[in-house]
């Protein structure tokens, strides 16, 4: 939600202030819109147990699952 994408770009912005070091964000991102957003606000976008519950869900079947999602995320991202 927006109060989370805040939050987190506070964070990344007091980083920033002491340390010119790459800084993503991963927390509540599962969606290629919330991916985009916090890419938007920092360095990156980390998603991961979207990924582990697609894994679970798809078993066998998730490399081809897992690659659809990744794509979806990245081609979000850059868009932003």
């Amino acid at each position: 939600n927006f109060l989370d994408a805040f939050n987190s770009w506070q964070l990344v912005k007091e980083v920033k202030e002491v340390k010119d070091i790459p800084c993503a964000v991963g927390f509540g991102i599962s969606t290629p819109d919330q991916a985009a957003r916090m890419a938007g606000l920092s360095d990156g976008a980390i998603v991961g147990s979207a990924i582990v519950k697609l894994c679970k869900e798809y078993g066998a079947d998730a490399p081809d699952q897992v690659k659809a999602y990744v794509k979806d995320m990245c081609e979000a991202v850059h868009r932003k």
